[in-house]
């Protein structure tokens, strides 16, 4: 996802410590996995179908055009609909000792469409009854979200990692920019000869030892700086769909459709060191901060496709197999970091002597420089996915059903003539592996009253974690049912944890963890005609 630079050089940004045994040479492209093939599980539906969850062996609804397009095929009259959705977001984290809480709110359009039935009556005695046609739309996944932590941390500062990474022999990205505003320096005391402009790596004399942290140096453990960084992501995943359903003897249902995926992304990071302290625990004389900002946006669209079918094998049952496909997506992204040095105005910086022997002094202040914007294209085949479900009637006073998900992650694939796509192709069928996901949920009626709950569980895509991946989702909802409209309200809650940190060092990488939830209410209205 990020960008050759920032991702090997200088570590700056929130990685998710799940994927840490990724391959070496992957640049971050393989997150994208995740971020674009989960969507559909919980979002992008009715509200009756948010309530319930577990859905394949079920129909008469516009989500069935996602979910199973063979539901399409139990329509007996054409219908529009339409479901606002409102999501509160809210993550808690927890850094080096310290809480914090932040919340995001968004608003979006969860689904709408219209289903054209051409169903040829209750009574003819032809055993294909007709079918269905829908074009809907589907919000599948919503990216909005917002995190901030902060603490002191008492074993290292983000200049360790740029130590770390210049003793490990690489170079460019950031740690030019580090190197530049003079946060790291000589092992031996030497400084550089620093041209700011070219940002060379040459020191004046002295044999090379190595680099230390100006900030490590000047200070103790308990006196490090504050660090604080806040998350903002935005945007959504959606489809265009086009499906059909058809209807054989009451008894099968089959269907396929076509969606039209897009995606749009953006992502800013913004990560500081602050309230800097000599050995005495005063405040530092040198530095006031340090500030990076990451900045990503990523644009694209894919296509993929849905088939299953649901056969009733007594009048009590319904049992519903679905499959969609791949999605293949073409993927545009940019991304971009400013790096700025915040020092002591009357601070001056020893630089060695001229040629006449006389001292050099750089008189430090504000520095603040930014990175050429990278951009590049790429392609990603999303995992398929296999659903399997099971639905029991209890008459006329409503029904249980449950669902059952299998995706191999690990299949999904980057392909880009950009840059090399081996590590992080690797880094897939490494990081990833097969889930299950698992989802039950009932509705009771009782006239044209309706009320739904269900349950749901997400496995871990992670194959080697110390942090549990998976999510767990419940789900309640209400409705009226006449032969001319429906109403529908839902309340779906998701929690998941994950663990990130703001750098990686050889020891003590400092680590957030949170919690996130994240609480959507949907309302759906719709016409029969």
């Amino acid at each position: 996802m990020n960008k050759i630079i920032i991702m090997i050089l200088a570590g700056i940004g929130v990685l998710l410590l799940e994927v840490s045994a990724q391959s070496d040479a992957a640049l971050g492209y393989y997150k994208d996995v995740l971020l674009l093939g989960q969507g559909g599980s919980s979002y992008g539906g009715s509200a009756r179908m948010q309530a319930i969850g577990a859905q394949s062996a079920l129909g008469a609804d516009l989500s069935s055009a996602m979910a199973n397009p063979a539901g399409l095929g139990f329509f007996n009259r054409s219908v529009v609909s339409f479901t606002p959705s409102v999501n509160f977001q809210t993550a808690d984290a927890t850094y080096i000792g310290q809480s914090n809480t932040t919340f995001r709110n968004s608003f979006n359009f969860s689904n709408m469409g219209v289903a054209f039935n051409t169903n040829k009556g209750e009574y003819t005695n032809e055993k294909f009854k007709g079918g269905t046609f829908s074009i809907t739309f589907h919000r599948v996944n919503t990216f909005n979200s917002e995190l901030f932590y902060s603490g002191r941390n008492p074993n290292n500062s983000v200049t360790d990692s740029f130590v770390e990474d210049l003793n490990a022999g690489f170079e460019g990205g950031q740690l030019d920019y580090a190197f530049g505003q003079f946060l790291v320096e000589n092992a031996d005391g030497y400084v550089y000869d620093i041209n700011p402009g070219a940002q060379s790596y040459i020191y004046p004399e002295g044999d090379f030892d190595g680099y230390t942290s100006l900030v490590g140096s000047r200070s103790v453990d308990q006196y490090m700086p504050r660090q604080t960084e806040k998350i903002v992501r935005s945007g959504g995943q959606n489809v265009l769909n086009f499906a059909w359903g058809g209807n054989f003897d009451d008894k099968v249902y089959f269907g396929g459709g076509i969606g039209f995926e897009s995606v749009n992304y953006s992502e800013k990071k913004t990560y500081q060191e602050n309230d800097f302290r000599d050995q005495n625990g005063d405040p530092d004389d040198l530095l006031y901060g340090i500030e990076i900002v990451d900045e990503l946006r990523i644009e694209g669209s894919g296509i993929g496709f849905t088939g299953g079918f649901i056969v009733r094998p007594a009048a009590f049952m319904t049992v519903g197999v679905s499959y969609k496909s791949p999605v293949y997506y073409s993927l545009n992204d940019e991304s971009g970091f400013t790096f700025s040095t915040d020092y002591n105005e009357n601070y001056s910086y020893y630089d060695g002597t001229n040629s006449e022997g006389d001292s050099l002094y750089y008189d430090l202040g504000y520095f603040s420089e930014s990175s050429d914007l990278l951009t590049s294209q790429y392609n990603i085949r999303t995992p398929a996915k296999v659903t399997t479900g099971l639905a029991f009637f209890i008459g006329k006073s409503g029904f249980i059903s449950a669902d059952l998900d299998f995706v191999d992650y690990a299949s999904a694939q980057i392909r880009s003539s950009d840059f090399t796509t081996i590590g992080d192709n690797q880094a897939i069928r490494d990081v990833y592996q097969n889930t299950v996901n698992y989802r039950v949920g009932g509705e009771y009626r009782f006239d044209i009253f309706r009320l739904r709950a269900g349950y749901a569980g997400y496995g871990d895509p992670f194959s080697d974690s110390d942090v549990d991946g998976s999510s767990k989702q419940l789900s309640f909802g209400a409705g009226i049912r006449t032969r001319d409209y429906f109403i529908d309200f839902s309340v779906v809650n998701r929690k998941s944890q994950m663990q990130i940190a703001p750098y990686f060092v050889s020891e003590d990488t400092p680590q957030a963890a949170v919690d996130s939830k994240m609480a959507t209410i949907s309302a759906t209205v719709g016409f029969n005609f």
